[in-house]
C-alpha cells in the first residue's frame, strides 16, 4: 500500500481514511455497524446517538464513551467504508497478473461497489444535498484522492515497463476513470451494459483492453 512515504504524497482525504484511528473492538464495531443500519434507514438528517444505542442494545453513555460527539461517530463511519472500499480495491488489482485485468478488474468493482453501496444509495435518492456537492460541484477532494490512488497503480504498471506512458499523462488518465465512475454512481440510468456481471466483463473488455493495447511499450 503506498503512501507519501513512497514518494507520491496522497490528498488529506485519501490520508484520512488510513490514518484515522478508529476503536476496534467487539462493541465499537457492534456500534459503527448500528450507524451504518441506522444511516441506511433514516439518513443523517435524522440519525441521533440514542438511536443508535438502541439498535446495539447498550446504553447511551457506552456510544458516547467510544464516540463523544455525532458528528466523530458518523466521521468514523464513513472512514470505516473508505478504507474498507480502498483495501478491496487494492486486493482485487494486485491479484490480477495482466495490465488488462487489473484495469478491467479494479473499474468494474469500483462500479459494483459503489452503485450497490446502501448507505450512499440512500444518501444519493433521499438526502442529495448531503451527498451530491461533494461529487459534483465540490468534488475536488474526491476526485484528488481517487485519481492518486488509481495513479499509484498506472505507475506501478509503466514502472514494471508493461505499459509506456509519460509520467505527466498518468493523473490525467487516472482522473478519466474517476469521473467515469462518479458519472455512474450519481447518474446510475444509463444504455452501458453494467446489469450483470458478464455484461460488466464485456464493457471492459470491449472499451478498456483497447486502451491498455495503445499504451503497449512500442
Amino acid at each position: 500500500m503506498s503512501s507519501a512515504r513512497d514518494g507520491v504524497p496522497e490528498p488529506d482525504l485519501l490520508h484520512r481514511a488510513l490514518a484515522t484511528a478508529i476503536p476496534d473492538d467487539e462493541t465499537a464495531n457492534r456500534i459503527l455497524s448500528a450507524a451504518f443500519d441506522q444511516a441506511e434507514d433514516f439518513g443523517l438528517r435524522r440519525f441521533t446517538m440514542d438511536d443508535v444505542a438502541r439498535r446495539v442494545g447498550v446504553s447511551r453513555v457506552t456510544v458516547y464513551r467510544y464516540f463523544p460527539k455525532k458528528d466523530q461517530l458518523i466521521n468514523a463511519l464513513l472512514m470505516r467504508e473508505m478504507r474498507r472500499f480502498l483495501t478491496k480495491l487494492d486486493a482485487v488489482i494486485e491479484a490480477e497478473s495482466t495490465t488488462e485485468a487489473k484495469l478491467a478488474q479494479g473499474l468494474v468493482f469500483c462500479m459494483t461497489f459503489l452503485r450497490a453501496h446502501r448507505v450512499l444509495n440512500r444518501l444519493l435518492r433521499t438526502e442529495p444535498e448531503l451527498i451530491l456537492p461533494h461529487l459534483t460541484t465540490k468534488a475536488g477532494p474526491v476526485i484528488a484522492a481517487a485519481r492518486s490512488w488509481i495513479a499509484r497503480h498506472v505507475r506501478d504498471e509503466v514502472t514494471a515497463g508493461r505499459i509506456a506512458l509519460p509520467d505527466r499523462d498518468v493523473d490525467a488518465v487516472a482522473e478519466l476513470l474517476v469521473r467515469t465512475v462518479i458519472s455512474l454512481v450519481i447518474s446510475p440510468e444509463t444504455v452501458l451494459p453494467l446489469d450483470s456481471p458478464e455484461e460488466q466483463q464485456r464493457l471492459a473488455a470491449f472499451y478498456l483492453v483497447p486502451l491498455v493495447a495503445a499504451l503497449r511499450p512500442r
